[in-house]
């Protein structure tokens, strides 16, 4: 709501300072609650036709670029939106190969106690209180890499998919999720 062009100042309505942390911080909570409730929606497996299914590509691997795998979107157990955005996936040792050179942001999507019984080292999870100030502050080059629970090997894609429907930059998701990458002797933060 804004003041007619005429109002004298004296009378014309000021912002609280306390609304834009009070705007900034529900929108935070809404990314976690919007996140968290699409990955515990669970429905009923559904066969999809071979047919359905991309095969995936590789693409060359690089120092910058890591081998990543591009396939359709399924639908699993009804968490992935085949309507969504296509969300890439990158495999464990390429994304290892990012941690290790600093030009990934992993995104745990898993609950809150799982995150903290054990995660990818410098992970966020998606309930932490800056995560947009983490996402946005993101050095060129660098990618969002989401992760979830390795019995749902899409939930990372589907975090992935509600992140990039709320306006964020592209991310792409961990093959598998986290137990096949702490399996996989990689390192775990607890």
């Amino acid at each position: 709501m804004t003041n007619p062009p005429d109002t004298p100042p004296e009378m014309r309505r000021k912002v609280p300072p306390w609304l834009l942390p009070a705007i900034i911080f529900g929108a935070v909570a809404l990314v976690a609650t919007l996140v968290t409730v699409g990955l515990t929606m669970r429905d009923v497996p559904r066969p999809v036709p071979a047919a359905a299914v991309e095969q995936p590509t590789n693409h060359p691997a690089t120092e910058t670029t890591p081998e990543m795998t591009n396939t359709s979107l399924p639908v699993a157990h009804g968490s992935l939106d085949p309507n969504g955005p296509k969300v890439e996936l990158i495999n464990l040792a390429s994304a290892r190969s990012r941690l290790d050179a600093g030009t990934a942001l992993f995104v745990d999507v898993r609950s809150g106690n799982d995150y903290a019984a054990g995660h990818i080292p410098g992970a966020i999870t998606i309930t932490a209180k800056d995560i947009d100030t983490q996402l946005n502050a993101l050095a060129p080059g660098s990618v969002i890499i989401a992760y979830g629970d390795s019995a749902r090997p899409d939930s990372g894609q589907r975090g992935a998919q509600i992140f990039m429907d709320l306006g964020y930059p592209k991310m792409i998701a961990l093959e598998g999720g986290f137990q096949d990458w702490e399996k996989a002797g990689n390192p775990v933060e607890k």
